[in-house]
């Protein structure tokens, strides 16, 4: 066997090219059974799935069954592989890092059906992981994009000094997909959060400082996870005298 011939990462890619070939149902099936195993790609595959299909009770309720299951397969996949001798070992600890990293995506997805459910402490404490564990994008994203509701100019601020230009640009093209091709709940919140977002940076940034300061203040009672309300309290205070820069460089994307 060679580094990916594991039986569940061989069904992972199975039902990934059939989700991709339109067989939804029957790649959903597959990566759902390698989940269950443990595969860690599978699970944050599904989780997104059951997300667009706004399954928001599956989406739980599968991660909370696979989620202790994907470190004890990543142990046994890398006992298999350090016994690989063609290997080199720069490819079976990138391999191990890149199944680390899809157990971090796994929780940011499962973080979005926690926050779904009303649930925001615990999506809070999911992204936390994510993004210290891993530096998850969409773990230090999704945080602040939920805060455009409350607090839009403030979150503006945050993306422009949080995120390159293409980073941000490409997390808009996902939720813009997602709002178009997506059902339920994760559509509406992608739909309105990409609204308000554009909405205000096209106001050009009336009452920046004002708005932005007040968010600073009240950000603890909705980031309660203390290290996410650490850095984005830090991100507004530095976007403070910014001015209307940020809006000029967020309506680029729209």
């Amino acid at each position: 066997m060679g580094l990916y011939d594991n039986p569940e990462s061989l069904k992972n890619n199975e039902g990934f090219k059939l989700l991709k070939s339109g067989s939804t149902s029957k790649g959903l099936e597959l990566l759902r059974e390698a989940a269950l195993n443990g595969q860690p790609n599978s699970l944050a595959t599904i989780i997104w799935h059951y997300m667009l299909d706004d399954n928001i009770k599956k989406a739980i309720k599968d991660y909370e069954l696979c989620i202790v299951k994907t470190e004890p397969w990543i142990a046994k996949e890398k006992s298999r592989i350090d016994k690989l001798w063609l290997v080199s070992s720069a490819d079976k600890r990138n391999l191990m890092e890149h199944y680390f990293y899809q157990v971090s995506n796994s929780k940011s997805n499962a973080a979005l059906a926690y926050l779904a459910s009303g649930k925001e402490q615990i999506a809070t404490d999911l992204w936390n992981e994510a993004a210290e564990n891993h530096g998850h994008i969409e773990a230090r994203f999704y945080p602040v994009f939920n805060l455009c509701k409350s607090n839009p100019t403030a979150a503006i601020g945050v993306l422009k000094n949080s995120f390159t230009k293409a980073e941000l640009q490409d997390l808009v093209n996902t939720l813009v997909e997602v709002s178009g091709e997506g059902k339920g709940w994760f559509a509406k919140w992608a739909k309105d959060g990409l609204d308000i977002l554009k909405k205000v940076s096209q106001g050009k940034g009336a009452g920046v400082k004002g708005a932005t300061t007040a968010a600073a203040a009240s950000s603890a009672g909705y980031m309660a996870a203390k290290n996410i309300n650490k850095f984005v309290k830090d991100q507004m205070e530095e976007s403070l005298d910014e001015g209307g820069e940020a809006f000029d460089w967020l309506q680029d994307l729209f």
